[in-house]
């Protein structure tokens, strides 16, 4: 018999500072709350206090609920911050370091993101902005998302959309991958990197390479490989695939070193090519590779964790997916159970839907 958990919450008006104050002093002794660490306790309430500034930054007022409940049986805390104002300005900037909001420790969304274990950031009908963070207790889930807006990016030109998937090979609790989607001026950058191994050291060499990436400007795919080959050299090595999406301009650039794949669906197929070599030991020229890139076109980026026979698969993927539930088909369909699995999917949002 399936045991039953209680689903407990507390919800925290906020409309002047001392609102917010007096609440993440009370959020670190909710008694829902009270067995878990000092670390983890001070991580919730350094959340709170961080998208509760924002509130009341860019909104002047809204509510942060928190929220203990077990979804498939597995607990977690869900922090939500609802708002009815104007909204984060440029939501893909605040994602990025060094970004902060005022009057708090200027950790910023990216802070909040890395301390919790999903991140979903909407704006909802009626208007305001609605930012969800999942922190899962115990065992870590089987997948690690980022969700970003719904609303399509892009300046100009195309506009995307996009969505990320990352399951750690069983029974790992973190994944030797990793996924890095920066937005620029003018589209988006696309980064995926594939460890060597797997486990808790394949892990750490990932999250080093993602501070390099996150702490340097440069967005073209040869010169980042450059710099991630730099960075791995006398470690266990790495693949990586880079694509940069550029929205006016209609087109993809991609460079891949190592056994990272990509494939361009929609009017034609197209599938790059990364050299082969493994980032800090054996370094290729990069073969920068140019493809158009149309409305209805769907990019997949992916690690070898996803069976080559995912190209052979259109009856399984739904192609016109929000590429949130693609990216999860690609994982559930073609995922090996024996290896980190990962992917990128982007949509370029057809003329209808523009």
């Amino acid at each position: 018999m399936m045991q039953e958990h209680a689903t407990q919450e507390a919800n925290y008006p906020l409309r002047h500072d001392i609102d917010l104050h007096l609440t993440v002093m009370a959020v670190r002794r909710l008694p829902f709350i009270a067995s878990l660490s000092d670390v983890d306790r001070a991580m919730l309430s350094t959340v709170v206090s961080e998208l509760g500034s924002n509130i009341l930054k860019y909104a002047g007022q809204g509510e942060i609920t928190l929220t203990l409940h077990h979804p498939k049986g597995r607990a977690c805390i869900d922090i939500i911050a609802r708002d009815k104002g104007p909204g984060i300005p440029d939501v893909h900037q605040a994602l990025q370091d060094h970004y902060s909001t005022s009057g708090t420790l200027g950790l910023g969304l990216p802070g909040v993101r890395r301390m919790m274990s999903e991140l979903t950031i909407s704006t909802p009908p009626e208007g305001g902005t609605l930012v969800q963070a999942r922190k899962w207790l115990g065992a870590a889930p089987s997948t690690i998302r980022l969700t970003m807006p719904t609303q399509p990016w892009g300046q100009s030109g195309l506009k995307l959309a996009w969505a990320s998937e990352n399951r750690p090979c069983y029974p790992e609790k973190v994944s030797g991958d990793l996924v890095f989607i920066r937005p620029t001026s003018d589209g988006v950058l696309l980064v995926l990197i594939d460890v060597s191994g797997h486990g808790t050291s394949a892990n750490k060499l990932a999250l080093t390479l993602e501070d390099k990436l996150q702490n340097t400007p440069e967005q073209e795919p040869a010169p980042l490989l450059q710099l991630l080959h730099q960075h791995c050299i006398g470690t266990r090595g790495a693949a990586a695939g880079i694509a940069l999406v550029n929205c006016e301009r209609g087109e993809l650039s991609y460079a891949g070193i190592g056994n990272t794949r990509i494939c361009l669906r929609g009017h034609d197929l197209w599938r790059g090519i990364s050299r082969d070599g493994v980032l800090g030991e054996r370094f290729p020229t990069p073969l920068l590779q140019r493809q158009p890139m149309e409305p209805g076109d769907v990019l997949m980026l992916y690690s070898d964790g996803i069976s080559e026979s995912l190209n052979l698969r259109d009856g399984a993927l739904d192609l016109g997916a929000d590429p949130a539930i693609l990216a999860r088909q690609v994982i559930d369909h073609s995922g090996r159970s024996t290896d980190d699995a990962s992917c990128i999917v982007l949509r370029v949002q057809p003329e209808k839907e523009r």
